[in-house]
């Protein structure tokens, strides 16, 4: 949408300003060496591993990379610099299970393990305490369940003659259970290659119809020099995934996503679509903007094909970065959508939708016809949150706890508890119809001060030839101001929708609840709100002050700000008869469980650790 002149020239020129220093070069130290032949990363003890160390990694707007795609391009950026010290024996710090507990209910499961967090001591630095879990994907099929997610537990430190170094992270991790959700399994995906033991989480899981289970994350090809996407398979329900295939070798690559659904031509197979966001560098290593691309495969997921789906170019309203992709596939016809969202120079970003009728060979743009929008393809959104400073996780729009703790860039606050934020058109398509939900602004203009956020439903009975008015699953009130990263499910005769969501309250604790909207004389409208989380929780010491120039999470692994994910699963079983309107499946990041730091950490003592919780919910 556009606004009055002088309001676009005051905030055109402050996110000017503000991009101009996100861009700035990449730090060009080595940040990765071989030791043994296996990778390795070197730790400093002033922020956290995955620190983007300023602004390099993550702008206000656009070039707003993952957690686990912060670490890739550290790797990469490393490699390339080329500087590998000689190698040396190892030794292992003192480790201790880490010290967890909170309420425990019937309604609301633990998924993943707690018994597998744990603290790694050194003598003369700070603890490494790997108890971060968060960002949920998620299949269902019967009573059996998949659920992944982030994690830091799997995470090895080594001591070398050179200093500290992280010598294993599998960020990519998995919880099966065969019972409804009442007890969980959990483990991690492998990598391509053990001699490169990283994978980089960002979660996207989905199902063929022979029922094996696709696991697509963010990893490195089999020498570990360069960033990948690469997709796990499991052919038996969950209980092992198979060694990562490697959909695309991008070293720019983040935020990938994943769907299945039949040919448009030959119905009865199943084609894999994933697409992800590939960051576009200068030979300076400054950001200059991002690509949408597309993985295919015909043959179970054993080979890809690839190209690039959308190119933006700054025109000085649209920028030249865009991302946050949501394939989907409607069953019933093959057709794939895939919306995402473009970042703009004004305070307005926009959502797109590409579509292809004969499975991704060709495509064309859905039309909104939004009056004011900067054009007739574009669904304008403001994204929600506060403008803050999580140093090196660069500036973020976030949500908040506690006071500012002082010394931001810009002089924009910098709270010790956090947790950032983005906006990913999360979307489904069934029977003809096609719908995405996002999380706005209350506001019309971006980072407002006191701004609440609500999150809509955008719906298309037609396939987009045609669209209603947007319905709010959740609006912004004075006890509930903000709701933000919202999941999508859809009953199978397309009639039903279900949304999940954040909730940050007037005390700004957090809760997840839980909308149903259905269909009323042909159109979308909300039919009830329940709590989904059984308790409210704290935001966790993720952005705690070290140095004036330095901020660190509690878990060294995980980057500043990052707390609850970027995203959370709602699904319901896979389609078959009986399961139109059936209970959903719903996984969340959540706090409610306290931590103890150990002595030595930048959080010593109890305050709030991020794991996931699930629960069963009616779909009707």
């Amino acid at each position: 949408m556009v606004h009055s002149g002088t309001r676009i020239t005051l905030r055109a020129s402050t996110l000017a300003l503000l991009v101009a220093a996100a861009l700035a070069p990449h730090a060009s130290s080595a940040d990765i060496v071989k030791v043994n032949g296996i990778l390795a990363i070197p730790i400093e003890d002033d922020e956290s591993v995955l620190d983007a160390d300023g602004f390099g990694d993550a702008t206000v707007k656009g070039n707003v990379r993952s957690m686990g795609g912060d670490l890739a391009n550290r790797l990469h950026n490393a490699v390339v610099s080329g500087s590998l010290p000689p190698s040396g024996n190892g030794v292992q710090g003192v480790v201790v299970k880490g010290n967890s507990h909170g309420p425990h209910d019937n309604f609301n499961v633990q998924v993943n393990d707690g018994n597998l967090d744990h603290v790694v001591t050194f003598p003369g630095t700070r603890p490494f305490e790997f108890a971060t879990q968060s960002e949920t994907s998620a299949v269902v099929s019967g009573r059996t369940i998949v659920v992944g997610y982030n994690t830091s537990a799997n995470s090895v430190v080594t001591l070398f003659p050179q200093g500290l170094f992280l010598t294993q992270a599998y960020l990519s991790g998995v919880s099966t259970s065969h019972d409804g959700g009442k007890t969980w399994t959990t483990g991690f995906v492998p990598s391509v290659s053990p001699n490169a033991p990283f994978t980089f989480g960002d979660p996207s899981l989905a199902m063929d119809r022979a029922g094996n289970i696709y696991y697509a994350s963010l990893g490195v090809d089999a020498t570990g020099a360069h960033n990948a996407i690469i997709v796990n398979k499991s052919t038996d329900s969950g209980n092992t995934f198979g060694a990562a295939v490697l959909a695309a070798v991008d070293d720019g690559s983040d935020k990938e996503w994943i769907a299945i659904g039949p040919d448009p031509a030959a119905a009865s197979r199943d084609n894999i679509y994933v697409t992800w966001t590939s960051f576009q560098s200068d030979a300076k290593g400054n950001t200059t903007g991002s690509q949408i691309w597309l993985a295919k495969s015909v043959d179970g997921g054993a080979t890809f094909t690839r190209k690039p789906l959308f190119v933006p170019v700054d025109d000085g309203i649209n920028s030249a970065f865009a991302t946050f992709t949501n394939p989907v596939v409607d069953a019933s016809s093959g057709r794939l959508y895939v919306p995402f969202l473009h970042s703009s120079n004004v305070d307005a970003d926009n959502v797109r939708v590409l579509v292809s009728d004969d499975g991704g060979n060709t495509f064309s743009f859905l039309r909104f016809g939004v009056p004011g929008a900067v054009d007739a393809f574009a669904y304008p959104v403001v994204q929600p949150g506060q403008l803050i400073d999580c140093t090196g996780g660069g500036l973020r729009l976030a949500l908040t706890q506690g006071p500012d703790q002082g010394g931001g860039v810009f002089g924009l606050p910098r709270p010790k508890q956090a947790t950032r934020l983005i906006t990913q058109p999360q979307a489904q398509a069934a029977n003809g119809a096609f719908m995405f939900v996002l999380n706005q602004s209350t506001s019309r203009f971006f980072s407002a001060p006191g701004a609440g956020s609500e999150i809509i439903v955008v719906r298309s009975a037609d396939g987009g030839k045609t669209w209603d008015a947007a319905v709010k699953a959740a609006a912004s009130t004075a006890n509930d101001p903000q709701h933000v990263h919202p999941a999508l499910s859809l009953s199978g005769d397309g009639h039903t929708l279900n949304v999940s969501y954040y909730v940050q309250q007037s005390d700004a604790r957090l809760r997840t609840d839980v909308a149903r909207l259905s269909l009323q004389d042909g159109k979308l409208a909300l039919k009830s709100q329940s709590a989904l989380s059984s308790t409210s929780f704290d935001l966790t010491p993720s952005n705690i002050v070290r140095t004036p120039t330095s901020t660190t999470n509690f878990d060294r692994l995980i980057n500043t700000c990052y707390d609850i994910g970027e995203y959370q699963a709602l699904v319901r079983p896979q389609a078959g008869p009986g399961n139109a309107n059936g209970n959903l499946f719903a996984a969340w990041g959540d706090n409610r469980n306290t931590w103890v730091g150990p002595a030595g950490s930048p959080a010593p003592g109890p305050h709030a650790q991020p794991d996931v919780f699930s629960a069963s919910v009616p779909g009707n």
